[in-house]
């Protein structure tokens, strides 16, 4: 088992700054590079280019980077949720990049099971009724105006890929704390019910899921002094065993990581604090310890 291992981020979003993974890989060292391109109303619009193409429905700007950067990967892997809607499609694309990029061994695993759009109806038929979360209504009535179906998927499945010795590990919509979560239970041997590792993993993963926003991008406090915002360095996590963390950034990089600049990621997109829900666990965000252990570390 490694002692720690280098988890950066270098997408937040769909559209995101394609340099930041780039220089993730140049800028010092990294052990897996993960990529967030999902949001719910982004599976909406992959839909609709599936519905019209079948070859399409997936992040294509992923491709595109994964052909700049494959031959710099070295040992890094990669793990991302670009599939989006066609995850096959978006891993053949990968590869024709990787072999036009000079690569012959390229191995891409590929995670599916989060796609239930086609199942709607049978399941409906079966009696499985399910409402919308914001007005009640059954979606028996609503049906028509669905335009995508998702389970989100864990950070075990991810996990599981990893362990097929692929380079690049490729899934649809995984949550976005999965990302990071998955090389600490791949490394460490984290089990199903290692509760409170799987907590800090899956808060790791949310302090970094959306990229420069937990490196000064998202900041209110003392932001005028910020240093360097068009350079912003994106976010690392540095993982250990037992469950704790540190969050920083390459040295040299524009922004800021402190305490106050993770604690208001901590509270972006975040409902009942005590109960951040995950197909992993439930994490309680009141229990988080922070404390400023250096320059752009946060521990």
């Amino acid at each position: 088992m490694k002692s720690q291992i280098r988890i950066a981020n270098g997408q937040g979003f769909w559209g995101d700054w394609l340099e930041a993974p780039v220089r993730q890989l140049e800028q010092g060292p990294i052990d897996y590079l993960v990529l967030d391109y999902l949001a719910e109303i982004t599976m909406s619009i992959l839909q609709k280019q599936k519905q019209a193409n079948p070859h399409l429905g997936y992040a294509r700007d992923f491709v595109t980077l994964m052909g700049r950067i494959f031959p710099r990967l070295g040992e890094v892997r990669v793990i991302a949720n670009a599939g989006g809607v066609n995850p096959r499609a978006c891993a053949e694309a990968v590869l024709a990049a990787a072999r036009a990029a000079g690569l012959r061994e390229a191995k891409v695993a590929v995670v599916l099971g989060d796609d239930i759009f086609a199942r709607l109806n049978d399941m409906l038929a079966r009696g499985l009724e399910m409402r919308d979360m914001d007005t009640g209504e059954p979606l028996s009535t609503i049906r028509s105006q669905v335009l995508s179906a998702n389970a989100y998927l864990g950070a075990f499945p991810l996990a599981e890929a990893l362990r097929t010795g692929a380079q690049v590990v490729l899934a649809g919509r995984s949550t976005d704390t999965a990302l990071t979560l998955a090389p600490m239970v791949y490394e460490f041997g984290w089990g199903e019910q290692d509760w409170d590792r799987l907590a800090a993993g899956t808060i790791a993963g949310h302090i970094i899921e959306c990229g420069a926003q937990s490196t000064g991008g998202n900041c209110q406090v003392d932001w005028q002094s910020i240093p360097d915002i068009a350079g912003i360095g994106y976010p690392i996590i540095e993982a250990r065993p037992e469950g704790c963390f540190s969050v920083t950034k390459h040295a040299g990089t524009g922004g800021r990581v402190s305490a106050d600049v993770v604690k208001e990621q901590l509270l972006y997109e975040l409902g009942d604090p005590r109960r951040y829900i995950t197909p992993d666990c439930v994490a309680d965000f009141t229990t988080i310890q922070l404390r400023d252990a250096g320059p752009d570390r946060v521990e």
